[in-house]
C-alpha cells in the first residue's frame, strides 16, 4: 500500500513536520545568504563611486566597466557603457568649463565693482563684459552637471553589482536570488528615489540569460533597454529643465547658432571626447534640429546604432584592435 496524498497525515509521513521546518529554515537561509552577497558587492560598487569630485568619480566608474568588458568579452553591454560614460564625463568636463567661465566674469565684475568710481559705475563701457549669455549658461551648465553626475553614479550603482553577481555565482543562482536584491532598499547608497532601486526584473533576466548563452547581441539589447528605460528615463530624461537643455543644445548645434557651448550629442568609440577625420568611431544622435534626446525612442534608436557600430568596429582586423586599445587605456583611468 503506497502512502497517501496528504502530505500533512502524520502515518504517512510521521517526519514531515520537521521535514516542514528544514525546509523552511534552508529557503531562509538562502534568502539571507542571497541578500548578504547582493550586499557585499553593493558595497563594493559604492567604495568605487566614494569621491567626492564627480570627474574624477566618472573615471573610476569609466575604468571598472571597462575592466569588466576585459575580463569577461561576453560582457559587451560593460564595453559599450565605458564609452557611454566616458561620454558624460566629457559633457561633465563641458559644463565645468561653463561654470567656471560665467564665475570669472561674475568674479572680475565684483572685484573691479569695489574699487570703481562712481562716475565709471555710470558708463555702460567701463566695466568688464558679464555677458548674459555667459551668466545663463553658468546656470545651465551647473544643473547639467549636477544631474549628469547624479545619473551616472545611479547607474553604477545599479547595474555593475549585477555583473558582479552572475560572474561569481553564474544563471542560476543569479535568477534565483535576484529579488532577494530589493531587501536592500534603504540600506545601501542610492542618490535618487528609493523606488528604482533593484526595480524592474525582467530586462535584467533576459539580458543575463542571453549573455549566459553567448548571444551577445540580446545581452546588450535588453541591459540597454533597462539602463535607458528603467534607469536614466526616471532620472534624467524625465527632468524637465534637463530635457529642455538638451533640446536647447540640439537646435543651437544643428542650427550653428553662436552660443559659445552648444556640443553635438553623440558617442565617440574611443578614449577621447571627440574625433577628427572619419567617423568610424563615431555615432551622433541626430543632424535634426528638432530632435529630442529625452524621446525613449529616439534615444534608443542612437543607442541600438551605438551598439552596432561597437559590435562591427570588434569584429574589424584594425579598428577591433583600436577600440580594444581605447578600453585598456580607459580601464587605466585615461582617456579625453
Amino acid at each position: 500500500m503506497g502512502k497517501c496524498n496528504n502530505p500533512g497525515c502524520p502515518i504517512c509521513y510521521p517526519n514531515g513536520r520537521q521535514e516542514e521546518v528544514a525546509a523552511g529554515r534552508k529557503a531562509e537561509e538562502d534568502r539571507r545568504d542571497c541578500e548578504t552577497c547582493w550586499r557585499f558587492y553593493q558595497k563594493k560598487a559604492e567604495a568605487i563611486v566614494a569621491v567626492g569630485d564627480p570627474i574624477a568619480r566618472n573615471s573610476r566608474i569609466n575604468a571598472a566597466y571597462a575592466r569588466l568588458w576585459i575580463e569577461d568579452r561576453r560582457f559587451q553591454w560593460a564595453g559599450l557603457a565605458a564609452f557611454a560614460s566616458k561620454q558624460v564625463g566629457c559633457g561633465l568636463l563641458n559644463a565645468a568649463e561653463m561654470i567656471r567661465k560665467s564665475d570669472r566674469e561674475r568674479d572680475m565684475y565684483q572685484e573691479w565693482n569695489k574699487t570703481a568710481s562712481l562716475l565709471e559705475r555710470f558708463s555702460p563701457y567701463a566695466s568688464p563684459r558679464m555677458r548674459v549669455p555667459s551668466q545663463g549658461g553658468g546656470e545651465a551648465g551647473y544643473k547639467v552637471f549636477t544631474m549628469l553626475a547624479r545619473a551616472n553614479t545611479a547607474l553604477f550603482l545599479e547595474i555593475w553589482p549585477l555583473h558582479m553577481f552572475y560572474k561569481a555565482f553564474g544563471l542560476k543562482r543569479f535568477i534565483q536570488c535576484l529579488d532577494e536584491r530589493t531587501r536592500l532598499r534603504g540600506s545601501v547608497s542610492w542618490p535618487v528615489s528609493r523606488d528604482l532601486f533593484a526595480n524592474q526584473q525582467d530586462k535584467i533576466r533576459l539580458g543575463f540569460s542571453a549573455i549566459d548563452k553567448d548571444d551577445v547581441h540580446n545581452g546588450v539589447y535588453h541591459l540597454a533597454q533597462h539602463e535607458q528605460l528603467n534607469i536614466l528615463q526616471p532620472v534624467l530624461y524625465n527632468e524637465p529643465v534637463f530635457a529642455t537643455l538638451m533640446r536647447a543644445n540640439q537646435l543651437a548645434w544643428v542650427l550653428n547658432i553662436p552660443t559659445g557651448s552648444a556640443q553635438e550629442l553623440q558617442l565617440t568609440l574611443a578614449n577621447r571626447c571627440t574625433v577628427t577625420g572619419g567617423n568610424a568611431d563615431k555615432v551622433t544622435f541626430s543632424k535634426h534640429a528638432l530632435a529630442n534626446l529625452a524621446d525613449p525612442t529616439q534615444r534608443m534608436a542612437f543607442v541600438e546604432r551605438a551598439a552596432r557600430r561597437f559590435d562591427d568596429l570588434l569584429r574589424h582586423p584594425v579598428h577591433g584592435k583600436e577600440v580594444e586599445n581605447s578600453l585598456f587605456i580607459i580601464a587605466e583611468g585615461g582617456h579625453r
